[in-house]
C-alpha cells in the first residue's frame, strides 16, 4: 500500500516581468501553454518581449496535471533558472524544468555579476491571489526609507519583526545606494546579509525576513506578507478561510544521519520523509515511541539542520539556506515550560516581546503585541494573573504565547498537551485551531493522545521501520481513518505496528 500524500489546492500562477524598468503582470490561469519571446518578424508570442538580446522563439511555460514547467525553445542566450544557466542539452535538445513558487527565470550573460541593461528579469509566483505585488517609483526621490513605522519611512512594511527604520535608499552620485539602519533582523541583498551602503544595480534582490523587493533600475517592486493581525483578530488583508491557502512547508528530506554512541559510525534516524504543510492549517504530528517525531519537526522547523540530506522549502524558498533571515518567522515551543512562575502573565509576555522582537518598538508597540497575544489565547482576563496561580492549561497558552507574542508565522509545539485534563486539552487545541484558521498561523504539533483529533485540519504520521522513522501517512482525518481502516486513530498505531513496512515507501 502506497503511502497517501497530502497535496496543497493550486493557486493562480502568474509571471512578473520586469523589462526596461518597466513591470507587467501576466496571469497564466485558464491556459496550459504560454510563449516566450521577441516579437519580430511576424511572429508574437503570448508573452512578447523587447529585449534584442531574448529569442524569438525563447521558451515557453507548459501546465501539465496542475504543475507548471518551463521549456528552454533553444534559444541563443538561454535562460537561467534560479542563478543556473539552462541552455540547449547535448544533441540540441531543449531543457525542461519544473517551477515552484519564488523561481526567477532571467535572460541575460551567464555571469550575472555582469548583468545586460537589457536584460529581462522574471518572477513565477502563486501568490499573485493575495495582491501583494506592487511597485513603488523612486524616480525625483532622493531618501526612501523603508520600515514599520509609517511615520518614518515612504515605504511600510507594518510587521513587528520589520525594525522601525529598517533600511533606507539614497541617491548618491546619481546613483541609488541601500543601506540597513542597524536592523535587528538586518537586510539582505541577493541572498547575503548586508554590511555597509552598497550601490544598487537593476534586477538586485532586497529581502528583510519575508518581504522581498526588487530594484527597477528605476523603483522596488515589491511584496510582504500582509496576514499581520489586529489586536481584534482580523487580518489587514482579510485572511482567507478554507482550503484557499497555499503551502508553507515543502519538505524532501532523504535522511538524517548523527553519529553512532561508539562515535564513529553514523546512525540514520529518518528516511524518506516527502510532505506538505498548508498555510493556516492545524498540523498534528504523530508516531509510536522512536519514530522520528522529534526529528522530522526539527527539521521541517530549521532548528537541527545538521545530518539531513534533502532539502525544506519555506513559502517557495530554501529553508536552510536562508534560515538566518527566515528564523524570525518561526517559533519552536518546548514541551517543559519555559515561564516564570513569580510574574504576573503581562509581565511575561511583555519580557518576551522585549527579547523577540526589534528594540525600537517601544513600550506602546510592545504593549500592542502584548495585548493582542492574550486576546488570541484566550488570557485577557488573567493579565494580572500570576503565572504559578494559573491552571495547567493556562499555562501552556502562556508558554505559546513567548513565541506568539513576537508574530511567528510557523509555530511548532512539542507535546503541549502533555499533564493536562480532558476539558484543558480541548480547550488548548480549540485555542490552537482558532490561531490557524482565524490568525493565519501554521501549526504543527507533536501529540500522542488522538481524543481531540477531528480539531486537527492534517495529520502527520511516522512508523518506525528496522530502526529508523518514516512517513506513513500524510493527509486529512477523513483520509488517515479511511487509508489505516479504522474509526479510532488510536488504533492505527496498532495497525502499524502489526505491519510497517506496508505503510511507508521509498
Amino acid at each position: 500500500m502506497d503511502t497517501m500524500l497530502f497535496t496543497a489546492p493550486q493557486r493562480e500562477a502568474a509571471l512578473v516581468v520586469l523589462e526596461q524598468g518597466k513591470v507587467r503582470i501576466v496571469r497564466m490561469g485558464g491556459r496550459s501553454r504560454w510563449t516566450l519571446g521577441r516579437a519580430a518578424g511576424g511572429i508574437t508570442p503570448d508573452i512578447p518581449l523587447q529585449s534584442p538580446i531574448a529569442s524569438r522563439r525563447h521558451g515557453e511555460f507548459l501546465n501539465h496535471e496542475g504543475s507548471w514547467y518551463y521549456k528552454e525553445g533553444g534559444s541563443i542566450n538561454g535562460t537561467i533558472h534560479n542563478g543556473h544557466f539552462m541552455g540547449p542539452e547535448t544533441g540540441g535538445k531543449t531543457r525542461m524544468i519544473a517551477l515552484k513558487n519564488g523561481d526567477i527565470l532571467r535572460i541575460d550573460y551567464k555571469d550575472l555579476n555582469r548583468p545586460d541593461d537589457r536584460g529581462v528579469w522574471m518572477l513565477f509566483t502563486t501568490d499573485l491571489a493575495d495582491h501583494t505585488w506592487r511597485y513603488r517609483n523612486l524616480q525625483g526621490q532622493s531618501l526612501c526609507r523603508i520600515g514599520r513605522e509609517p511615520d518614518q519611512c515612504q515605504l511600510v512594511f507594518p510587521l513587528p519583526y520589520v525594525s522601525a527604520c529598517h533600511a533606507e535608499i539614497r541617491v548618491k552620485g546619481g546613483n541609488y545606494v541601500l543601506a540597513d539602519m542597524g536592523s535587528t533582523a538586518g537586510t539582505w541583498l541577493n541572498g547575503a546579509r548586508m554590511v555597509g551602503p552598497v550601490p544598487l544595480k537593476e534586477k538586485d534582490h532586497i529581502s528583510i525576513c519575508d518581504c522581498h523587493m526588487v530594484f527597477t533600475g528605476q523603483g522596488l517592486l515589491y511584496t510582504a506578507r500582509s496576514e499581520h493581525k489586529s489586536p481584534g483578530g482580523q487580518s489587514s488583508s482579510g485572511f482567507r478561510s478554507g482550503s484557499d491557502r497555499g503551502v508553507i512547508l515543502e519538505a524532501d528530506i532523504q535522511s538524517k544521519m548523527v553519529k553512532d554512541q561508539s562515535g564513529h559510525g553514523q546512525k540514520e534516524l529518518i528516511r524518506s520523509v516527502k510532505l506538505t504543510v498548508g498555510k493556516g492549517q492545524l498540523v498534528a504530528l504523530l508516531g509510536g515511541s522512536g519514530a522520528g517525531k522529534t526529528t522530522v519537526m526539527n527539521a521541517l522547523n530549521g532548528m537541527d539542520q545538521v545530518g539531513v540530506k534533502g532539502r525544506v522549502l519555506y513559502r517557495g524558498e530554501d529553508l536552510y539556506q536562508n534560515f538566518e533571515r527566515l528564523k524570525y518567522l518561526i517559533g519552536s515551543v518546548p514541551q517543559e515550560n519555559v515561564v516564570h512562575d513569580m510574574l504576573t502573565v503581562e509581565e511575561e509576555l511583555r519580557d518576551a516581546a522585549l527579547l523577540r522582537l526589534p528594540k525600537d518598538m517601544g513600550m506602546k508597540g510592545i504593549k500592542r503585541q502584548v495585548d493582542d497575544t492574550l486576546a488570541a489565547l484566550n488570557l485577557t482576563q488573567k493579565r494580572k494573573t500570576q503565572i504559578r496561580k494559573l491552571s495547567g492549561g493556562e499555562r501552556k497558552r502562556v508558554n505559546i504565547g513567548v513565541e506568539l507574542v513576537a508574530d511567528r508565522e510557523l509555530l511548532c509545539l512539542d507535546e503541549p498537551d502533555a499533564g493536562l485534563d480532558p476539558l484543558a486539552k480541548k480547550d488548548l487545541f480549540t485555542t490552537l485551531r482558532n490561531l490557524a484558521h482565524d490568525r493565519g498561523k501554521s501549526i504543527l504539533v507533536i501529540i500522542h493522545d488522538v481524543s481531540e483529533i477531528d480539531l486537527f485540519d492534517q495529520i502527520i504520521m511516522m512508523a518506525k521501520v528496522d530502526g529508523v522513522g518514516r512517513l506513513a501517512f500524510e493527509g486529512s482525518i477523513a483520509a488517515a481513518r479511511k487509508y489505516f481502516g479504522v474509526e479510532d486513530l488510536s488504533e492505527a498505531y496498532v495497525v502499524i505496528s502489526k505491519d510497517p513496512k506496508r505503510y511507508v515507501r521509498g
